[in-house]
Order: structure tokens, then sequence, then C-alpha cells
């Protein structure tokens, strides 16, 4: 990135990874006070970031709402200088729009622990109902680590990374460049020692204005191919449906894996896994 010029800053926007945030009923979209809680701190975190970025030096910024429905942050909530994508069944998922961000750096903001990461809260990976545990080249892998490997197959590094210590933990063995601001310790899958949403919005500002001071130090998620994708499935039966996908092997009773040389490629393959996985139990 040395000599670049960063013009937008792309934020992916998931929800589990933000301040004080603890339990399923916080963050399951509908009615309750719980999720209009979680869904008014979603919007704090990522203005910071971007109030930060701009302050930075930013020209533009697209959010790109990424948890479940993927409809939780409230439209006029959002800072104003910034694009936001909105809505589910989007073809780059959680990093819907990456691809047209020239120049860009990407926020992974209110990420979350891989499933089967100790103590994690909320530990999972896409989808709960449909991966036991994903892998890359072999290594258990969260969203994050995934998510930056798409963003690598678009030329964006990841420059900075919100959530609980565990998501933490995985940026820095993963993106080491990036900034990281850890919004909570997970003692277990429905708890953590919570840091004040004042004191993370606070260091999500600061944390956005260093990396983009910072951004000619900033690389690329390394890509070495064949690029495999491997995914366990809750079930034997979500693994006989995804099976039938053209490209998908079957190693194993609830294992499928994916192969191939382009990222975004691969990316395509695990929403379809997705997809069919949660047909399957339908």
């Amino acid at each position: 990135m040395t000599g670049s010029h960063t013009a937008a800053v792309y934020v992916s926007a998931d929800i589990e990874g933000c301040a004080t945030l603890v339990h399923w009923d916080e963050v399951r979209p509908g009615s309750g006070r719980e999720y209009e809680r979680a869904r008014r701190l979603l919007v704090a975190e990522v203005n910071a970031a971007l109030e930060g970025a701009f302050a930075g030096g930013a020209q533009s910024a697209w959010v790109n709402d990424a948890h479940s429905s993927m409809r939780n942050l409230v439209t006029d909530g959002v800072d104003p200088r910034a694009t936001l994508v909105s809505g589910r069944g989007k073809p780059g998922y959680m990093l819907e729009g990456i691809d047209g961000q020239d120049g860009a750096v990407a926020f992974f903001v209110g990420y979350h622990g891989a499933i089967g990461d100790r103590d994690a809260v909320m530990a999972h990976t896409y989808s709960p109902r449909v991966i036991w545990e994903c892998r890359l080249w072999g290594r258990p892998v969260g969203e994050l680590t995934i998510n930056a490997a798409l963003a690598a197959a678009f030329d964006v590094p990841v420059a900075l990374v919100s959530g609980d210590s565990t998501t933490c933990e995985e940026a820095r063995a993963s993106v080491p460049w990036a900034q990281r601001v850890e919004t909570k310790r997970s003692l277990s899958y429905y708890a953590a020692e919570c840091d004040s949403p004042h004191d993370v919005r606070a260091a999500l500002r600061a944390a956005a204005h260093t990396a983009l001071a910072r951004r000619a130090e900033l690389q690329l998620f390394p890509l070495p191919r064949p690029i495999v994708l491997e995914v366990d499935t809750l079930r034997t039966s979500q693994a006989d449906a995804i099976a039938r996908l053209p490209g998908f092997q079957r190693p194993a009773a609830r294992t499928v894996s994916f192969s191939g040389d382009d990222m975004r490629e691969v990316y395509r393959a695990l929403v379809a896994l997705i997809t069919m996985g949660t047909a399957a139990e339908a």
C-alpha cells in the first residue's frame, strides 16, 4: 500500500461484537427493546468509525449492513456522508459493494469469534444453523478471516477490526497490520466483561484516524493458490444437498469442500453452500 491514496472507507457492519451485547435475544431482528438497543449501539459504533475516518482524510464511505436480515442500521441514523447498502440476498453478502471501492480500506465493525472458539460471545461462522466449522487451507477460520481474503481479491486491505477479545485475537493472527478495538473480554458463550459504549466509540474514532494515517503500512491478506475451503455441516442432510452443487466435493459425511484460484469464486460457493444448507432443513 506504499504511496497509495485512500479515497474511500468500506465498512462491513456486523453486530454481535458491539459493546455490551452478550445474548441472541439482543441481536435477533424483532420488535423487542433489547434489539432496539443493539441497533442504536451498532449505529453509534459505525458512526464513530466513520467520524475518525473522515477526520483522517477519507473522501467517501460505504457501509454494508452485514448482520442477519441485513436491515439493522436505521437508515437516517447513519452518518449522511456515507452510502448505506441494506437488505438481504446481496450477491456480495457481508462485503457487498467492496468491488466498486477504488483505493479503499476496509473496516470490520462489530465482528465476533468463529464457531468453536473457546468462550467467544455468541460464536458462530455465518450460519449457526448450517456451519459446524469452516476452514481455509485446512485451518479453522471465522468470518473475519474469510472476509479479509475476499477483500484482498479486490485489492482492499483490512485497516480496522472491532469486536470481542476472541475477534481481536483472530485479527492479530490474520491481519496483524489492522487497528484493533476490543469491545469486551469473553468469559463464556453468553458472558463478557464489557467496556462502556462511550469508551468503545472513542477508541473507534481514534483507531479509524490512525488506520488512515498508517495506510502505507497496510497489506493484503495473502491468497496462496489453490484456495481450499472446507466446511463441516451441522447435519449430514445438509452435506447431502450441498454436495450436489457444481464444484463441490464431499470428503467426509458432514464435510464438503470447494477449491479454486479466485477468492471471489470461492466466496460465491460459500454463499451458495449456506443457502443450500439452510434450504435442506426448511
